[in-house]
């Protein structure tokens, strides 16, 4: 990805913005990026090996020239594919990593079963619903909801007592790299890095790519200065580290960490515009926080939902290049 704003948001560089595609935009990414994208996303989790070959294909005929992230799943556990289903509170939940078990929902991580106890809360979709763990065997988990909300496949699994550690590229990961024809023209994206390593690895398989690493966890963190070294650019996902080190942990980190302290541009990712998803303006509150972002040197922003399900994604990207734009005018 040729990067427009280097880190440290140095005076005169256009600030980047990466727009997510997804259901409510696959087939407008031209119309996004006349609105102001300098980048697109396509994420990995979501899409199956065949659909994502399929999108960044078409898309790549479509737009020779801008630059595709390719975000793949990493160390993050997910729910497998499954009809959506409504839970309401209390409501019992059954889980196995067994292909095709008879009343329970695909949770495809044997991982987690080994390690999983009685008591145990899981949260699922960056806290959008939470369960605790009632029982669990080998190859089946029952949970109790604890908040009412849907189910739906692919949605982040994390356990928030027993964190489990997967690192490394996994199987799903090889799939969707194996989907694309080589050489190609995108950067991929490492979700759940531990040390760098992962990036290694990826450029073991792939030389000379282009490696942007997430930050969502604690090693990450500990870790952030020779993770920078093995990624070419840095993002902060502020979804995941939220569920994996508690909110406060995440705020604690985001408050004291200076990306211009960095030699790789640094983009914050996670709800920077969420009330777009929805409505048609940002709230005060993401306006300002944008404004110090800008201020504080980060090279741009990630938008997920904004574009991906809301309801105006080619205007939501307008409104973030406006903004960007009229901040960065100021440094």
């Amino acid at each position: 990805m040729t990067t427009q704003a280097r880190a440290g948001g140095q005076s005169g560089k256009r600030p980047e913005l990466i727009a997510t595609l997804g259901p409510a935009s696959f087939g407008l990414a031209v119309e996004v990026t006349r609105a102001g994208a300098t980048g697109l996303r396509l994420n990995a989790s979501h899409i199956s090996a065949a659909e994502l070959a399929r999108v960044v294909l078409t898309t790549r005929a479509l737009l020779p020239k801008v630059p595709i992230v390719v975000d793949l799943q990493g160390g993050k556990l997910r729910l497998g594919e499954f009809a959506p289903r409504e839970v309401r509170a209390g409501e019992r939940v059954e889980f196995s990593w067994a292909p095709n078990t008879p009343g329970a929902l695909p949770l495809p991580h044997p991982e987690l079963f080994a390690s999983a106890r009685a008591g145990d809360i899981l949260s699922i979709g960056d806290g959008q619903m939470r369960l605790r763990v009632l029982g669990v065997t080998p190859t089946r988990l029952t949970a109790s909801a604890l908040t009412s909300g849907e189910l739906t496949p692919r949605k982040g699994v994390t356990p928030l007592d027993r964190p489990v550690d997967v690192t490394g590229l996994t199987q799903a990961d090889l799939e969707q790299l194996a989907a694309l024809p080589q050489p190609l023209e995108v950067s991929w994206a490492l979700s759940f890095l531990k040390d760098g390593s992962e990036a290694r690895a990826l450029r073991e398989r792939l030389p000379g790519v282009r490696v942007i690493g997430k930050i969502e966890r604690q090693e990450a963190i500990d870790n952030i200065d020779r993770v920078a070294k093995a990624v070419d650019e840095l993002w902060i996902c502020r979804g995941d580290l939220g569920e994996q080190i508690d909110l406060l942990g995440m705020a604690e980190f985001v408050a004291g960490f200076d990306p211009r302290r960095l030699s790789i541009p640094v983009l914050m990712a996670g709800q920077v515009f969420e009330h777009l998803t929805e409505h048609e303006t940002p709230t005060r509150s993401e306006i300002c926080h944008l404004y110090d972002l800008v201020r504080r040197g980060y090279a741009g922003v990630v938008l997920s939902d904004e574009t991906t399900i809301g309801r105006a994604p080619i205007e939501a990207v307008a409104t973030a290049r406006g903004l960007l734009d009229r901040f960065a005018a100021a440094f």
